[in-house]
């Protein structure tokens, strides 16, 4: 059954110039750099559990049959609570159903994502998807669910779900369609006829009105729309060109969609930065936020940034790459509540002011002025000489500038925080109280 179809235009106009309304702290790999592979689904469930599983098999058991030996590899779903540690029924190598073993994950991951609900989407690479109960573990639903039911017809990206459970599943190779499940597994229908592009996910607007198909190939988000859930979509252009994006998802505090921009085998363009994600605002077409990978090898092309999912309260950012099996599974990234505004104030030269207040719980305030356009960084450092925290990353214009630094992640102690342009180095001390 195909789903009907009208056209509603969409503004996609994307401006360029990034205005810095919030910093994220990257604080490296997650839970511990023990943990190492390469990532190709990631989700976090409403207790705040962060599920991640590598593409490859990373599991070896070995059976006795008779007088032979067998091994077999499979992949495994590592469920990691808040804290770091794993989830009680981690790591996941058999799926169960009712305290039965039903499945086991021994074919390639191919992307993960929460329900409306909270439990976990997994697809693979044999055209498979299951629902995982978040709370147990357990296996819920499955396609195909019986052996010669139909499968989902293609190698599957990151599923995406609307508010009423539907799920849409995209494929990876282009020419494919994009296909629409309801909350029981249950074939609706089709909404797109043929993708344009390779891909590795997609996002869908709550109401299930708007589709984000991310073709990495094609260096730019297409979208699909409808007027209402009675009629069928249409192409209506392309967001975010330059980006050859392979991991999208929603913040659930901010309602941005956030988009990787491209990585070393498929750079990004137009001014954007590899293994960067950007908050993209759907309403206005304006990038408000980033963030970014901390890679292993500088520059490397086998750090491809496929995964980013975010805690319930948004202040969270959990992202991974594909690649070499020797990088993180996952990077933790938090929202510090920096802000950075211009003052009217005219700079009189290259200036770093004592922060205010200083002593300071938990937040405090720092004035610096520029007096030519140039790249700016303003970093803070523990007495170990470790950067705990970047307030500014960008190029910015002549002029004075004030930012509030929340230090809440941070404990008391003696920091310093250094204005670095091409041509000065400014540093000051501050103390932070708790």
């Amino acid at each position: 059954m195909k789903l009907k179809i009208t056209i509603t235009m969409l503004a996609a106009l994307v401006i360029f110039a990034v205005p810095l309304k919030a910093q994220w702290n990257n604080l490296g790999a997650w839970p511990s750099d023990a943990f190492k592979g390469s990532t190709h689904g990631i989700a976090v469930d409403p207790d705040g559990k962060v599920w991640v599983s590598n593409y490859y098999a990373d599991t070896t058991i070995v059976t006795i049959n008779g007088t032979d030996t067998v091994k077999s590899s499979y992949r495994t779903i590592k469920v990691f609570n808040p804290d770091g540690t794993q989830a009680s029924f981690s790591p996941i190598i058999f799926l169960k159903k009712n305290g039965v073993v039903k499945d086991t994950l021994k074919y390639s991951t191919r992307g993960m994502r929460a329900d409306n609900n909270g439990n976990i989407l997994y697809v693979d690479g044999f055209w498979q998807m299951y629902r995982i109960n978040y709370k147990t573990g357990e296996e819920m639903n499955k396609i195909p669910e019986n052996p010669g039911d139909p499968d989902l017809g293609f190698a599957p990206t990151s599923p995406a779900v609307d508010q009423n459970g539907n799920i849409y599943v995209a494929p990876v190779l282009p020419g494919n369609p994009i296909k629409v499940y309801d909350t029981d597994f249950n074939f609706i229908g089709t909404a797109v006829d043929a993708t344009p592009g390779y891909s590795r996910t997609v996002e869908v607007s709550k109401d299930g009105n708007t589709i984000y198909f991310a073709g990495y190939s094609n260096g730019a988000i297409t979208v699909y729309q409808r007027p209402d859930e009675f009629s069928p979509y249409d192409s209506v252009g392309t967001i975010l060109n330059g980006f050859h994006c392979e991991a999208l998802a929603w913040n659930p505090a901010t309602g941005y969609l956030w988009a990787s921009a491209g990585s070393g085998n498929d750079p990004a363009e137009m001014g954007y930065t590899n293994n960067t994600w950007y908050a993209y605002d759907v309403a206005t077409g304006e990038i408000k936020d980033s963030l970014k990978w901390i890679f292993t090898t500088p520059g490397s092309s086998n750090e491809r940034p496929r995964g980013i999912a975010f805690s319930p309260d948004g202040n969270i950012a959990y992202i991974s790459c594909f690649g070499t099996n020797d990088i993180p599974l996952i990077q933790k990234v938090v929202h510090t509540g920096n802000s950075v505004r211009e003052l009217a104030e005219l700079p009189s030269g290259y200036t770093l002011s004592q922060n205010y207040p200083n002593p300071f719980n938990p937040t405090t305030n720092i004035k610096f002025s520029i007096p030519e356009t140039g790249f700016v960084t303003l970093k803070v450092y523990n007495t170990l000489g470790q950067e705990v925290a970047t307030l500014v990353n960008e190029e910015k214009r002549a002029g004075t500038y004030e930012v509030n630094f929340d230090a809440s992640n941070l404990a008391s102690g003696v920091y310093m925080y250094t204005l670095s342009t091409n041509k000065i180095t400014l540093s000051k001390k501050m103390l932070l109280i708790k």
